[in-house]
Parts: structure tokens; C-alpha cells; sequence
């Protein structure tokens, strides 16, 4: 019964969060600042539930919330600065998770949040520090994204209804890749029979755990992108794990694979 004092029913901050929809998205193409702030976001909330029953007069309980707040700032600051190590956008997010961090140990030691807690949000604030530290080598925290097509201006030009004269090693190619595809289309039909016994699609749904509704939020607000991006914005998980998860969503049509081996690349499908 350690724990029971500061235990406020999180399911109903769960069931608050995850039904409400929010549309208004300030961080554009930047998919892993929207990430970290919805981990902030959360965890905010969860710092002000466990600090409900804290005395008004306890300095820990006021700096905790002030804090918790000022890091949602903090991040939207950062938006247009992921990549940046040096910026003081980064520099100070990462000193309000630190210090939100110590607050956290503080007021377990004061016995005012049990260690089972304390641990918990101590373990996920550190996991935002480090994905933010790890969101900089990733593609997914740029603001702004380019494709080659724009920069060369043949995007929506009529180059692309040129006959093109193909080598005879290239038509080989083309016939190898026809029938891959041919067989990746007969592949998939075979997937679609088992995905139409199972309701329509609801069960497969519900089967999913969070790492896969996390992999298939991304693919979903990226596009066509490799395991290395998705494990980027996903710290919490080994490459191993996701591509595990992976294989598993392509086989309940949820995910389609594109190319092979180490060129695999992955978009959600509809």
C-alpha cells in the first residue's frame, strides 16, 4: 500500500489525452518536436495529479508545477532548433528535465510521492532528454523538408511523359522488379483474405500494443521512411524491437514493406 496514496486514477488522464484530438499542430513537418511534446505534455499532467494532496506550503510542490509547465514552453521554442546542440532552446529543455528529474527524487525522499511512482516518472523523464538527444540525427526534426524534384523545378513538368529509351540490361531489370512486384501483389491478396475474417479490420486494431500504434502514428504523419527514422523518434526500443513490430504490421497489412535488406523503407497504408 506503499504507493495507494499518490495513485489517482490514471486511466482517466489517459482516456482525457488519448480521446481528444488536437489539430492545431505548431511544429509543421518537425514530427519529433510534436512527439516530444505530447511526452511532455503527459507527463506534465501526471506531475500535477501526484502533487494534488502535497502541502500548498511545500517549495517542491510549487517548483515541480511551475517547471512542468515552463518545459511546454521550452519545447515550443525548440521547434525550429532539434538539430541544434548547442542552441538555448535545447540547452534548456534539457536542464528543466534534469531539474524536474531532481524535484521528482526530492519529494519521494519527503515521502510525499511513493518510490514506485517516482521511479516510474523519473525513468520517462530521462527517456524525453535522451529522444530529444537522439532526435537530432534524424531527418524527423526538420521544420522544413525538400524533395529532389523541387529543387530541380521537374516537379509536375512534362519531362516525366518523355519516351525514354531503355539498355538491354535495364529492360532485364525492369522484367526482375515486374515479377518481384508481381509476387509482393499476390502476397498481399493473400494477406487481405485474412485481414477480412477478422471484422473488417477491428480486431487487428485492438491487437496492436502501443509500440505499434507508435510505429504506425509515425508512418502515418511521415510517409515512406527506414527503420532508422522510426527508431529515432522511439528511443524507448532497440531497432530489433521495431523491426520485429514491424514484420508483424506488414503482415497484418497495416505496414507495407518497399525494397529489401538494409533499403527497406516503410509506409502505413490505408
Amino acid at each position: 500500500m506503499d504507493g495507494a496514496k499518490d495513485i489517482q486514477k490514471t486511466d482517466n488522464l489517459t482516456e482525457f489525452l488519448d480521446n481528444q484530438v488536437v489539430r492545431t499542430n505548431p511544429f509543421g513537418q518537425n514530427v519529433s518536436g510534436e512527439r516530444a511534446y505530447r511526452r511532455a505534455e503527459r507527463l506534465t499532467a501526471a506531475l500535477h495529479l501526484l502533487t494534488n494532496h502535497v502541502p500548498f506550503q511545500e517549495p517542491s510542490r510549487v517548483e515541480i508545477r511551475r517547471v512542468g509547465v515552463q518545459l511546454l514552453s521550452n519545447l515550443l521554442d525548440l521547434r525550429d532548433e532539434m538539430r541544434v546542440s548547442t542552441s538555448p532552446a535545447f540547452r534548456a529543455v534539457q536542464a528543466s528535465v534534469r531539474e524536474l528529474i531532481s524535484l521528482v527524487r526530492v519529494l519521494s525522499t519527503s515521502g510525499y510521492i511513493s518510490l514506485q511512482n517516482a521511479s516510474i516518472v523519473v525513468e520517462t523523464l530521462d527517456e524525453l532528454g535522451n529522444f530529444l538527444t537522439v532526435s537530432q540525427r534524424s531527418t524527423l526534426s526538420e521544420s522544413v523538408t525538400f524533395s529532389k524534384d523541387e529543387l530541380l523545378g521537374t516537379e509536375g513538368s512534362d519531362m516525366s511523359l518523355m519516351p525514354v529509351r531503355k539498355s538491354a540490361s535495364e529492360t532485364d531489370k525492369s522484367q526482375v522488379q515486374g515479377r518481384r512486384m508481381g509476387q509482393i501483389i499476390k502476397d498481399r491478396k493473400s494477406i487481405k483474405d485474412i485481414s477480412r475474417t477478422d471484422d473488417k479490420g477491428q480486431h487487428i486494431e485492438q491487437a496492436l500494443d502501443r509500440r505499434g500504434l507508435a510505429i504506425l502514428d509515425i508512418l502515418r504523419s511521415q510517409g515512406v521512411i527506414g527503420i532508422k527514422d522510426i527508431a529515432s523518434n522511439l528511443p524507448e526500443y532497440s531497432e530489433k524491437m521495431i523491426q520485429r513490430e514491424l514484420v508483424r504490421l506488414v503482415s497484418l497489412n497495416r505496414v507495407k514493406k518497399i525494397g529489401f535488406k538494409r533499403w527497406s523503407k516503410y509506409a502505413f497504408t490505408q
